[in-house]
């Protein structure tokens, strides 16, 4: 043993181990603020959710568990942009289209992800 065998850092035989560890609590880390605001936007605790990805061994299973919760939780609109929307009269063009978009949604040609994304267009 000549004292360059401990110079890389290695953990059970696996060298760089110590960078590997830090990569994967950055991604956690990541992940964890990434859950946080998706989570305070549809007023689910944020925290609550952060803290449990942040636990070891529970972090993958609540990650996991808060994308099946989540669709429950529709995104909250803020109050600025509910105002925004209130205040705008459409055209009498647009409610024709409006109207139209409205019956074809009742007929069930198209979905509810299109119903919003066409009005949003129209508005």
């Amino acid at each position: 043993m000549n004292g360059d065998e401990h110079m890389a850092m290695d953990w059970f035989g696996i060298q760089y181990m110590g960078f590997i560890m830090l990569a994967v609590w950055a991604i956690f880390v990541i992940i964890g603020i990434l859950i946080y605001k998706d989570a305070e936007r549809r007023r689910m605790n944020g925290a609550l959710w952060l803290i449990l990805v942040f636990l070891p061994w529970v972090g993958v299973i609540s990650t996991v568990v808060y994308l099946i919760v989540r669709a429950d939780y529709p995104v909250i609109q803020t109050s600025v942009q509910q105002s925004t929307i209130e205040q705008y009269t459409p055209s009498p063009k647009q409610q024709k289209a409006l109207e139209i978009l409205d019956e074809r949604y009742a007929r069930g040609e198209i979905s509810r992800e299109d119903y919003y994304l066409i009005r949003k267009d129209i508005l």
